[in-house]
């Protein structure tokens, strides 16, 4: 009893120290829920049983390089797959849209119905009309495009 008579202050000074912490802690908890989650949540459940393959990556590339493409990129991320095509300098508006349903022919029925596509049409110049992005939601079963451009 001696020794806390003597100690109050520094005693006080702990427990409300340890209250201050306590409290930033459930503070922090409220502001920042599940912050040790994964970055897309539970969005990608089920993503291991329709992984896309390397060789259906090659595959696009290869039925797109079959076209006038110089180049494409496919990247996948998370739920979403972005296909970059750099269309050569001849190509028309029209054509180049075309090229969306080609990219994805070599994807499965199953990979179209869980994956979103993106597919962004560049040329290696400058053209009024390009590039172009496409977009076709998994649910649907053609591409939405942005605003041609050369009609302003």
């Amino acid at each position: 009893m001696n020794f806390i008579k003597r100690n109050k202050f520094t005693i006080i000074a702990i427990v409300i120290f340890l209250l201050f912490v306590a409290l930033l802690i459930v503070v922090k908890n409220f502001f920042f829920p599940n912050s040790a989650d994964a970055l897309y949540g539970n969005r990608l459940d089920g993503i291991e049983e329709v992984e896309i393959s390397d060789s259906t990556i090659d595959e696009v590339k290869e039925k797109l390089s079959e076209e006038s493409v110089s180049s494409t990129t496919v990247r996948i991320s998370g739920r979403t797959v972005e296909i970059i095509i750099t269309a050569n300098d001849d190509v028309s508006l029209e054509t180049a849209k075309t090229y969306a349903d080609k990219a994805i022919e070599p994807f499965s029925e199953e990979e179209k119905g869980y994956y979103d596509f993106q597919v962004f049409v560049k040329k290696n110049t400058e053209a009024n009309d390009f590039p172009i992005i496409g977009y076709r939601h998994r649910t649907s079963d053609k591409f939405t495009w942005t605003k041609d451009r050369g009609a302003e």
